[in-house]
């Protein structure tokens, strides 16, 4: 063995080797000595024991503060996420510092994100977090090259961030909520990998994830559907931003966004590569900043245009009746009959006000469709009495010692109650002089291929002075697993063991054959009105056919009732019930329905939030108040009158803006979804690209 100088030791070389001894010293120099510039420093004992310290108690504190002080809206406290944030930033960043630990440094990402991401959408609101919510979750597929399950992991942070934010779904159905979960978690793993390898091409990280990010933000809305909590949902209060989406729908905003996240990330990887690697990352920084300040000048050029235009014109005078009547699958159901009578006393105020329409949410009314309030009992044959019969009566009442006599003389009962609350609200609407739009839980006649059956529907239908309605609308678009199990007709095998999951306690809809609209006259026009029917409205494709017809504007108004009743929460030991972060995230939803199809919406929702948005998307009154309303707020009734006379205000009612109907047709309404598919495309041929190419050397850098 040969010493050196600062007990340097090397191994004897071997026979023909020279050893450089002034390579070896200036070696071991370099390696003890300050890191290149761009490298971070390791840090000393006591830094890493601060960052500790800190990170302990900033997280002991929230857990104080979630657990004691505030349970019912602690999610909502401002204080709340910055000291989770705090916590967990300080506790990943110093164990990347200190180069061990890697998995616990990839949790403390991970966890980063899903806390960014949540807060950044409503009611929180907190929307400037949505532009680097993704960049520790991308950073942790970063740190985990090398590391076996990385991908996995950052599927996990999917997991915990979809099972915190649909808590709201185990008030209903806990397999439910499990099955949801897991489904959605899919897409966070597929994105992960996916961005993974496009790190395999170096490709810019700006470019990469929101091609990524946005094509499975399109196939979620297609694969068994659900578009909730996109990137853009987080940028519905930045007006002039989201104009976007008459052209592109909501999915620009949301690649405008990921776009964002992905310049961070790759500034991040900049700061901390040597300086000998950095020359193409700096090019590539230096384009995505041009990139992204070009797209945002654009967006917001492009905005401020759409927002000084003059297309609105004077629209009907509305007023929404919201009640808080909670929902329930097995317990403590509000009687249809009182349901009725609350949003009957709740419209008569409105007794003298020059109305155009008044809107009731989904569920207002059960069972009051024409086709079955003018039905003959007598002429009913055994079957149809029978299939009938058991909406309505008893299962035991039914037995086959029952008499078909006996069953008619009950059916004829049950059905004169319904006629009976059907004339109450044909009387109203008389009264008030003006019509009643109205959810509707209907009975219809459905021909198949075995002879017909009596088939629930989720209907919308208007009275105009009558209990018979004038036209009505049957939703469409069921809730898959909630208000009907899919393949019922393609996959009966499938059908079958799907259905073994859902509650049996609830009705299965039928679906509707087609899209229907309403004509709706007053003293300053006729406009046309579209109503989605609560979930169907996060869809931007349905309520796209609704508003366009043969290429022509065929909507003036989007009309929603929903009835988000399922989702509040009753305390154990009695009280007002507690809205969810569900009733928020459903209503910014709207706001780019209105954009994207250049119609205001009216929302009449049970339990909330009903309110009236304008056609650039912007929230303009609300039950409750939108800025009064946190996570935990309680359930509110009461009616939204939307009126050009402020002075109607009182303590009957609530005023808000006159609505202005939108003569502009958009480029989204003509066209759909064109950008998702394009970006599902060029994601396509992209990856398949990678995969059929060897990769080079030095994969990741």
């Amino acid at each position: 063995m040969i010493r050196m100088q600062k007990n340097i030791t090397l191994t004897a070389p071997a026979e023909g080797q020279q050893v450089n001894c002034m390579e070896a010293s200036a070696q071991h120099t370099a390696d003890h000595t300050d890191p290149p510039a761009g490298k971070w420093r390791a840090p000393t004992g006591w830094a890493l024991r601060a960052a500790a310290a800190v990170a302990l108690i900033s997280i002991a504190a929230t857990a104080w503060w979630f657990l004691l002080v505030r349970p019912a809206a602690a999610w909502q406290s401002r204080w709340l996420m910055a000291s989770l944030c705090i916590g967990i930033g300080l506790w990943s960043a110093g164990l990347i510092a200190w180069r061990r630990w890697r998995v616990l440094a990839m949790t403390g990402l991970n966890l980063l994100a899903v806390i960014l991401l949540t807060f950044s959408f409503a009611p929180s609101g907190v929307w400037v977090l949505a532009y680097v919510a993704l960049v520790p979750w991308v950073g942790a597929l970063h740190v985990g090259r090398g590391v076996k399950g990385a991908v996995w992991m950052a599927g996990l942070a999917g997991l915990v961030f979809w099972a915190g934010n649909l808590y709201w779904m185990t008030w209903i159905t806990s397999i439910g909520h499990a099955g949801a979960v897991a489904y959605l978690t899919c897409f966070w793993l597929i994105a992960a990998w996916a961005v993974r390898l496009s790190m395999t091409r170096r490709l810019p990280t700006w470019l990469a994830l929101p091609f990524v990010w946005v094509a499975l933000e399109y196939a979620r809305t297609y694969l068994l559907g659900f578009p909730w909590l996109f990137l853009a949902h987080s940028q519905y209060a930045r007006t002039p931003l989201i104009q976007i989406s008459d052209l592109t729908g909501q999915y620009g905003v949301s690649f405008f966004v990921a776009m964002v996240n992905g310049l961070a990330v790759d500034a991040v990887l900049l700061i901390r590569r040597p300086r000998p690697a950095s020359r193409r990352a700096r090019r590539v920084a230096i384009a995505g900043v041009c990139v992204v300040s070009v797209s945002l000048a654009g967006l917001l050029g492009y905005g401020y245009w759409r927002l000084g235009q003059r297309t609105q014109s004077d629209g009907p005078t509305i007023a929404v009746v919201q009640q808080a009547v909670p929902a329930r699958l097995y317990d403590r159901r509000t009687p249809p009959e009182e349901v009725l009578r609350l949003h009957w006393d709740a419209s008569w105020p409105l007794f003298g006000v020059d109305c155009d329409l008044v809107v009731w949410p989904e569920g207002a009314m059960t069972s009051t469709n024409p086709d079955l309030l003018q039905l003959d009992v007598e002429q009913l044959d055994r079957d149809s009495l029978r299939g009938l019969a058991r909406w309505y009566i008893p299962a035991d009442e039914l037995g086959p010692s029952a008499s078909d006599q006996e069953i008619a003389e009950n059916l004829t009962e049950a059905l004169s109650i319904l006629r009976t609350h059907a004339d109450a609200a044909g009387r109203l609407s008389a009264a008030l002089d003006c019509p009643i739009l109205t959810g509707n839980s209907s009975l219809r006649w459905v021909e198949g291929a075995d002879g017909g059956e009596w088939l629930p529907m989720n209907d919308v239908m208007l009275l105009e002075g009558s209990g018979l309605a004038s036209s009505y609308y049957s939703k469409v678009n069921p809730v898959p697993f909630g208000e009907y199990v899919p393949f019922k007709e393609s996959w009966p095998g499938l059908y079958r063991a799907l259905k073994w999951f859902v509650p049996n306690v609830r009705k299965q809809v039928h679906p509707g054959r087609e899209y229907v609209n309403f004509q709706l006259s007053g003293d300053e026009g006729q406009w046309t009105l579209a109503t989605p029917i609560c979930y169907e409205g996060t869809f931007a494709r349905v309520c796209r056919r609704m508003v366009m017809r043969d290429g022509e504007k065929d909507a003036d108004i989007l009309v929603n009732v929903s009835n988000d009743g399922w989702f509040v929460y009753t305390p154990t030991q009695g009280g007002q019930d507690l809205m969810s972060v569900e009733h928020a995230q459903h209503l910014v939803v709207y706001c780019f329905r209105a954009v994207e199809n250049r119609v205001p919406v009216v929302r009449a929702a049970n339990t909330g939030i009903s309110a009236s948005i304008d056609s650039n998307g912007r929230i303009l009154a609300s039950l409750p108040g939108w800025g009064e309303f946190v996570d935990g707020s309680p359930t509110a009734s009461g009616v939204l009158l939307l009126t050009d006379e402020p002075g109607r205000a009182g303590q009957l009612f609530q005023v808000g803006p006159k609505i202005l109907v939108d003569s502009r047709v958009s480029r989204y309404s003509l066209i759909g979804d064109v950008f998702a598919r394009f970006v599902c495309v060029t994601v396509t041929i992209v990856l398949v690209w990678i995969r059929l190419r060897p990769s080079t050397e030095n994969e990741i850098t």
